[in-house]
């Protein structure tokens, strides 16, 4: 089947200056946008596949802000070039202050096609953990040269494309070393762990703010998404994912339970969406899981 990510969004004082210029590659879809933006002009986007998107360069005020699920108060941006890797289905919001023309490139990434090219299964943490604006000068200079390619009249061969595609992509998602990941911090308290948990599965099925799980235990929101994570393995986002599957197989239970009506409940995108994510924490996909477990 050919990867077609679907992209939900909603923007205001937006507006295309140029075509839009994309390349279809063997795991990866590129779009390179240039955009004129309005004094606080801004958007949200969720997307059924991650991406990497850069902003390459910009004229007039680059001040801008983007929000998550785990940083609902957002980061100010204003270095030119800067990447945010959004994980599969996380919505995030933009905000620009001030007038100003952006030309960025969105790379929205084919797992399983990339998972076959590399030979490998890509660390499911990894995929799951946002990270914005942060700076990697590998990953910077790849996304310039593939950006390049896009805006040329004349195409390259698809060999080169399809190699700093790759390329990126293992910069991407290959795990920090021990010597570089950040400090752990102390975990949770029990009865912070159950009411946090409690919370997740009881509103799972839709965008959960971090500064609502934060304000349950009284903690700040940096130390409790650290927390969370080093007491349960995973971000609290993940965990939600995992409480959706396991509200899933409840509603799957039922044969007259429609697929759709299964996934608008649960809170993902799309079928797609809901196939993949059952997949990778149950190792099936709904309808045989389904079967395997409904008389």
């Amino acid at each position: 089947m050919t990867f077609h990510p679907q992209m939900t969004s909603r923007i205001e004082g937006i507006s295309l200056l140029d075509d839009l210029r994309f390349r279809r590659w063997n795991s990866a879809i590129t779009d390179l946008w240039h955009v004129e933006c309005r004094e606080k002009a801004g958007g949200t986007y969720v997307s059924c596949a991650p991406r990497l998107v850069a902003i390459l360069d910009c004229s007039g005020q680059s001040n801008f802000r983007v929000k998550t699920p785990e940083d609902p108060f957002g980061s100010s941006r204003r270095e030119q070039g800067c990447l945010s890797y959004i994980p599969a289905g996380m919505e995030i919001s933009a905000e620009i202050r001030e007038k100003c023309r952006l030309r960025h490139l969105d790379i929205h990434l084919d797992i399983n096609n990339l998972e076959k090219h590399l030979d490998q299964e890509i660390d499911r943490a990894i995929l799951e953990t946002p990270r914005i604006g942060f700076c990697d000068p590998r990953i910077r200079s790849l996304v310039h040269m593939i950006a390049d390619d896009l805006a040329s009249d004349i195409a390259s061969p698809d060999l080169y494309g399809e190699s700093l595609v790759t390329a990126l992509t293992s910069a991407l998602l290959t795990p920090l070393p021990e010597s570089e990941t950040s400090r752990k911090r102390g975990k949770l308290a029990p009865h912070h762990l159950r009411k946090s948990v409690d919370f997740i599965e009881q509103n799972c099925g839709r965008v959960i703010r971090l500064d609502e799980l934060a304000e349950l235990t009284g903690l700040s929101q940096s130390y409790f998404c650290s927390a969370f994570r080093e007491t349960t393995g995973m971000p609290p986002h993940q965990w939600q994912m995992k409480a959706r599957i396991e509200r899933a197989k409840s509603m799957l239970r039922d044969n007259t339970t429609p697929l759709a009506s299964v996934v608008a409940h649960v809170g993902f995108a799309d079928q797609a969406h809901l196939t993949r994510v059952f997949r990778r924490i149950t190792g099936t996909t709904p309808g045989v899981w389904r079967r395997e477990h409904t008389a």
